[in-house]
């Protein structure tokens, strides 16, 4: 009986990660730049939306227009067919990286990079949710 308890407390352990993944739609990291910047933005399937990092603690909903949209450009940037970091030729002092990890797949940009379009529409999209108040 004991060891099945310790089974099913291991199992638990592994199963809460899966299950908060599983309502996450997509996160954003952002980080650098002159003044250390350092953000992240986790939006839910369901509109749900947390920040957490420089620019404070902020909890919100996205606009169900706003979601539409998100996920619609998500689906065209074909996360698959991306590399998974974009580096501009020569480094950018105090530039900032971002990061985006959607379906299992994170994709990272550095400032002065040139993702393909699809991918920036992402990008833009997700840092203009982030909230600086």
């Amino acid at each position: 009986m004991r060891r099945l308890a310790v089974v099913l407390a291991v199992l638990a352990t592994f199963a809460a990660p899966a299950t908060a993944d599983a309502k996450q739609l997509v996160r954003y990291d952002a980080g650098g730049g002159i003044g250390g910047r350092a953000d992240r933005l986790v939006v839910d399937r369901d509109g749900s939306a947390r920040q957490r990092g420089d620019a404070g603690r902020h909890d919100f909903r996205v606009s169900s227009k706003q979601l539409r949209a998100l996920k619609r450009e998500l689906k065209a940037a074909r996360f698959g067919s991306l590399k998974r970091r974009y580096e501009p030729d020569h480094q950018v002092f105090d530039g900032i990286t971002e990061t985006v990890r959607y379906g299992g797949r994170s994709v990272t940009v550095s400032t002065g990079a040139e993702p393909p379009a699809r991918f920036r529409r992402v990008i833009s999209r997700l840092s203009r949710l982030v909230r600086y108040d």
